[in-house]
């Protein structure tokens, strides 16, 4: 019966929890006897190629750069000098470029410095520590003209949201040495969140959303799930919009579950119920697949939302498929918190003032459920005013997909203003085009 049972996603037979010591013997026989299949093979390859750059690589560093693609320069702040190389042509660059050639995002010219945008869509990107350098470099070389406050005021910010508060103290000495006046105040960023001092609130907990197919490309989500995971006590999981599911992501999602768990950390499960529904499509019993990737997630989530008689039921059909027993049923040990979809949009929904919409503090993947609420707003208030107080970060793809939501909204005649939104998001806004169809107020220093 060996050689009938494909190799489990995560290089094991098909075994889950809660392994009795007779089950754990006959696990590893299975393992040694397994072949594995080339959809374990493309699971191990993403999850190690993920697990690299996690581990390893700062996020300036995800990127390989040539000889004769990149420079070393010198940057001095004080009395610090650092050496970093930076690409002749940035990669932000080449990256607007090709946006603008492929049609995705309509990149305008403008007098606005070069550094200012290519910094922009680098911190819209994630890649934090070229984006620093960049400014850095700028600073040093003080030819920056009219656009010299904001290139300062793009670096406190990134400091600030980075949470290098010593570089951002001794920048504002400079600061205040070069232009006669008091540097913007060292701000918390937890501190802008009013849901972030209660921690027991659930919108108050660092969220993962994973939308559109659960497949290879889920690396990003993953990564920040596991970054999350070694700075807080727990950890929400967002599914809801999941439209369907492959073999290779659920192997991948099942690996990071198994993961967070053995940490010890605490979890909170939105839409996990939808993604069973979605795995179960894929699944028709007695049909023996390259992967029992999809089989094994199943029965972890239905064990972790605490759903005994669905994990027996799922149980019987798994043993007729692949003539293997999982374990028995056992409570979660984690704690585990479901979730409904309308307290996942408790916090966003979040109104500071009459007319004061609270954004959220990143914004990233699909824009479409906070497009329809800044038109629901729009359409109750003139002017609409958006609270970005709040909001770090807005990713440069979503950054588009806004930008043709609040095209759509401004051609119907509704009137709609970011108020109080830092630096680096007011220079992307610019980028792409959003300030030129919605008023974009920066934060005041």
């Amino acid at each position: 019966m060996d050689e009938k049972v494909p190799a489990a996603a995560d290089n094991q037979a098909p075994v889950l929890f809660g392994e009795s010591p007779e089950r754990q013997t006959n696990s590893t026989t299975l393992r040694d006897g397994a072949v594995r299949s080339s959809t374990t093979m493309k699971i191990d390859a993403i999850e190690s190629e993920m697990s690299s750059e996690f581990v390893h690589l700062p996020p300036a560093s995800k990127a390989s750069l040539d000889a004769n693609s990149a420079a070393p320069i010198t940057t001095t702040q004080g009395s610090n000098t650092t050496q970093m190389t930076l690409p002749v042509m940035s990669r932000a660059t080449e990256y607007l470029d090709d946006q603008s050639r492929s049609g995705s995002i309509e990149v305008s010219v403008s007098d606005t410095p070069e550094v200012i945008e290519e910094a922009a869509v680098l911190f819209a990107s994630d890649q934090c520590d070229i984006a620093e350098a960049l400014l850095l470099n700028a600073i040093a070389e003080s030819d920056l003209g009219s656009s010299t406050h904001v290139v300062w005021w793009m670096l406190l910010d990134l400091y600030q949201i980075t949470g290098k508060q010593q570089e951002f103290d001794n920048l504002s000495v400079d600061f205040a040495n070069k232009f006669e006046t008091s540097p913007p105040t060292w701000i918390d960023i937890m501190t802008l969140d009013p849901q972030a001092k209660n921690q027991e609130k659930p919108g108050a907990l660092p969220a993962v959303a994973f939308s559109g197919k659960l497949d290879a490309n889920i690396g990003k989500q993953l990564e920040r799930a596991q970054k999350l995971s070694a700075t807080h006590p727990a950890v929400r999981l967002e599914f809801t919009r999941v439209s369907s599911v492959d073999p290779i992501g659920c192997g991948l999602l099942l690996r990071m579950l198994k993961k967070l768990q053995k940490s010890g950390l605490d979890l909170i499960l939105v839409g996990a119920d939808e993604l069973a529904d979605k795995i179960r499509e894929i699944l028709l019993v007695g049909r023996r697949d390259e992967t029992a990737a999809p089989w094994l997630l199943l029965l972890e989530i239905l064990h972790l939302l605490n759903l005994e008689e669905a994990y027996e039921d799922a149980s019987i059909d798994y043993s007729i498929t692949f003539e293997v027993s999982p374990p028995p049923f056992v409570k979660p040990h984690a704690k585990i918190i479901t979730a409904a979809e309308d307290n996942t949009l408790n916090a966003s929904n979040t109104t500071s003032g009459n007319n004061s919409l609270l954004m959220p503090i990143l914004i990233e993947g699909r824009t479409d459920e906070l497009l329809t609420k800044i038109q629901t707003h729009a359409n109750a208030y003139s002017p609409a005013i958006m609270d970005c107080s709040r909001l770090v970060r807005v990713d440069f793809s979503a950054a588009g997909e806004l930008l043709n939501g609040l095209s759509m909204l401004a051609s119907n005649g509704n009137a709609i203003e970011f108020h109080s939104v830092n630096h680096l998001v007011t220079a992307l806004f610019k980028v792409v085009g959003i300030q030129e169809v919605v008023r974009v107020v920066p934060r005041k220093n």
